[in-house]
């Protein structure tokens, strides 16, 4: 509540100089030209400058001008330190301009048989508000039915907001929310009926504003001027991704229970995405605190949350919102948990004996055997010489003339090594 007060004060309290005078039916001056018709009995221009500055001057469509200091009989001019107020009477019919500094405050106010009439617009509105704005055209308060005069007209709504700039002077800030044809499509009921009927979405920042409903053709300009106060979003709307073990995508919402009542709050909205997947939800209020499960695909991506309030206001008034949209986020699943891991006992067998080896084996062994025998003949022999010879040298000499006896040990030769 304090906020809101806070909120309050700020957009009351806004620069406005002393000689402000305007009317809901002045018409602001864009490039500070105009254009005047023939129905046209008396026309004022209010045509702001910067201290010290010199007056403005008009020009009137065949180029001739008007001066503070040289006016006709049908022109009154009042010149202050900051506004020049300039009243023509029956002025001349064509575009006239004026040359006059311009932040967007100089203003045109007009007396004429043609009038320009809006349906009330309330004062205060909401951010994202869909508005419906209907004005008619009549002349002496009847309806126009002289067709070339209703010919290409259209209705232009704007909002116009005073901010103050670093030299403490005030500057006009015009946003336009749109153009509308009296063509009898969309929102507007008949075609050139003089009634023209639209919805406008208000999303401008919270603020003081002044809504500027006109109309205008090749033939006249019209305009009305409502003061309006542009309040926050009454409600506040958090979107939930889902959490891994729900897998539900929910929208959380607070309702400002000092500007609209909970129970007549319906939420109409969808989940969409950019590939084409798309669904629907409604939803009504429980509380001034509730949760709304959304639709919530399977498949991963971003989805974004769209929706429309439709409630009462504590004034009674019906309202249309749209809401701001939202988006969540739906990541893939979580991977499944490892199975665990059995750890089996591996016996290995024995290598069995390569072929070559048992080949190798008993090709060793036969030659072990083989140098063995070899080893052990050689080993009798060598005994055998061995205790020969012994023998001949122990027998005894004998005679030179004798020849020599061959015994058996003589015989036996020497093996050679």
């Amino acid at each position: 509540m304090i906020n809101k007060l806070l909120w309050l004060l700020l957009c009351v309290v806004i620069p406005v100089q002393a000689s402000t005078i305007f009317e809901n039916r002045d018409i602001p001056l864009i490039d500070n030209r105009f254009r005047l018709d023939q129905t046209i009995d008396k026309a004022t221009f209010l045509l702001y400058r910067s201290p010290g500055s010199p007056a403005a001057i008009l020009v009137r469509p065949d180029g001739s001008k008007i001066y503070a200091w040289d006016v006709p009989k049908n022109v009154s001019w009042l010149e202050t330190d900051e506004l020049d107020i300039v009243t023509i009477e029956k002025p001349m019919r064509g575009p006239w301009q004026a040359v006059a500094e311009n932040k967007g405050r100089n203003r045109i106010r007009i007396l004429s048989d043609i009038d320009l009439t809006v349906d009330p617009i309330p004062h205060q509105l909401y951010q994202g508000e869909r508005l419906r704005v209907t004005a008619r055209l009549s002349s002496k308060g009847e309806r126009i039915d002289l067709e070339v005069m209703l010919q290409e007209a259209l209705m232009n709504v704007a909002l116009m907001r005073q901010q103050l700039l670093e030299d403490q002077t005030v500057e006009v800030r015009r946003d336009e929310l749109g153009k509308f044809f009296d063509d009898g499509k969309d929102y507007d009921e008949y075609a050139d009926d003089g009634v023209f009927t639209t919805f406008i979405k208000l999303e401008a920042r919270p603020g003081k504003y002044e809504m500027i409903v006109s109309t205008l053709n090749q033939i006249f300009t019209r305009a009305q001027i409502s003061p309006v106060l542009i309040y926050p979003n009454p409600v506040e709307i958090k979107v939930m991704s889902p959490k891994d073990e729900e897998r539900q995508a929910r929208m959380a919402l607070v309702i400002d229970t000092d500007e609209i009542r909970p129970e007549s709050v319906v939420i109409s909205g969808k989940v969409y995405n950019n590939v084409g997947w798309e669904q629907d939800f409604q939803t009504y209020a429980e509380s001034d605190e509730f949760t709304v499960d959304l639709p919530t695909p399977t498949e991963q991506g971003r989805y974004r949350v769209m929706g429309t309030l439709l409630a009462t206001t504590i004034q009674n008034r019906e309202i249309v919102i749209d809401l701001p949209e939202e988006d969540f986020v739906i990541l893939p699943p979580p991977p499944p948990p490892p199975e665990p891991v059995v750890i089996e006992e591996v016996v290995v067998p024995e290598p069995e004996m390569s072929l070559w080896l048992v080949i190798l084996f008993y090709v060793f062994g036969f030659l072990l055997l083989a140098g063995a025998a070899f080893g052990f003949i050689w080993w009798r022999k060598r005994k055998a010489f061995e205790a020969a010879l012994k023998g001949a040298r122990e027998a005894p000499a004998a005679e030179p003339s004798a020849e020599p006896k061959m015994d058996e040990a003589s015989s036996l030769k020497m093996p050679s090594e």
